[in-house]
């Protein structure tokens, strides 16, 4: 059996779940495709690039990025919605497809901190919604795998020791062994609503080249541009984020859609542990593109200096001068919320819970 390992950093250390779980389960092929720092989106995005690339598909699918939406919900980048339009499409994908899919649901070392802990219930809430309205296994959280979760049980505030993390690969091995994880069932309610434009798509001018990137985590056709270039993407909805490669001349870009303009960094702190980083820019103004979104380099600094400023995680001043600075760019994620579908879909969910119980 083929099994694809969607996770954050915590399935990509050394002695993580995921390292755990080839250890027991040497039969079977574990292919790990872990990103740390990003969340459900682009587990869902990284399974359309991979289709559209021609991958054969998995023949089961762990996606552990639970803890990473609950970091990004707490700091403002995502919202409830897009997790959860996100969680459905991984769903959607996996039940046309005939791909049995589990939710693991890791978390945060415990903080005390009040509103970290509201996050952490809503995420789980979104992530246990999702599963039940598409007929999946209950997504095992640390609770029911550790009971009463401890600060010992990290390393730090985000990942757990290595003790934890064989107790988290014994529960995924356990599930699989017994055959309980399930083909999501499909439903009409969540057509596609988002689109992962590749940087094969887009159109370029000026100081633009297109450039292969092969990496441990992940490996595709990015576009590079330098001042002045500019690139054009196809896609109709609201940005949600932009899949970047940073390095030391990354610096301040641009973006604009649906007449509205705006300046961000590629560059980030986190390029202290990774020199050449690979993230997703979510979006938070999320402008709404109709195959006018642009995303450019230009050379009057004055000018991008006088856009207003998006802020994006853990960000870093630039290391290269303005005139030497370039941007990588992997592709751009698309997003068309439907607030009355979601609407309807928990509707649903409570009224077939209704019936259960009357049962």
């Amino acid at each position: 059996m083929r099994v694809l390992l969607l996770g954050g950093s915590n399935a990509g250390v050394y002695f993580g779940w995921a390292a755990q779980l080839q250890g027991l389960m040497p039969a079977h092929e574990i292919v790990n495709r872990f990103l740390g720092a990003v969340g459900s989106l682009y587990g869902l995005s990284r399974l359309q690039d991979a289709e559209r690339r021609g991958e054969p598909a998995p023949d089961l699918i762990v996606f552990e990025y639970a803890l990473n939406d609950m970091i990004l919900l707490d700091a403002g980048f995502v919202t409830t919605a897009l997790i959860h339009d996100a969680l459905a499409g991984v769903a959607q994908f996996c039940a046309l497809r005939g791909v049995p899919l589990l939710f693991l649901c890791l978390h945060p070392r415990p903080s005390g901190r009040a509103r970290v802990a509201s996050n952490v219930r809503r995420v789980e809430r979104i992530y246990q919604r999702v599963a039940e309205a598409h007929g999946m296994a209950r997504c095992p959280t640390l609770e029911t795998i550790l009971g009463r979760v401890r600060p010992e049980d990290f390393v730090d505030p985000h990942h757990l020791t290595a003790e934890a993390s064989l107790r988290c690969a014994k529960v995924v091995a356990d599930a699989v062994s017994g055959g309980r994880i399930r083909v999501p069932r499909a439903s009409r309610l969540h057509p596609p609503s988002f689109d992962y434009v590749p940087a094969s798509a887009a159109e370029s001018s000026g100081r633009c080249r297109r450039i292969e990137i092969a990496s441990t985590v992940f490996s595709g056709s990015f576009l590079e541009l330098a001042r002045p270039g500019v690139s054009r993407w196809p896609g109709r909805g609201r940005l949600a984020g932009l899949l970047l490669r940073s390095t030391q001349d990354s610096g301040v870009y641009r973006v604009a859609a649906g007449g509205r303009a705006y300046a961000r960094t590629a560059q980030s702190d986190m390029r202290e542990i990774v020199p050449n980083l690979i993230l997703l820019h979510y979006s938070r103004r999320r402008p709404w593109a109709e195959s006018d979104l642009e995303v450019a380099m230009p050379d009057d600094e004055s000018a991008l200096a006088a856009l207003p400023q998006e802020p994006t995680l853990l960000p870093a001043e630039p290391g290269a001068p303005f005139g030497d600075q370039t941007l990588q760019i992997a592709g751009a994620v698309f997003w068309r919320p439907s607030f009355w579908r979601r609407w309807l879909a928990f509707l649903l969910l409570r009224l077939s819970f209704t019936k259960q119980s009357s049962r």
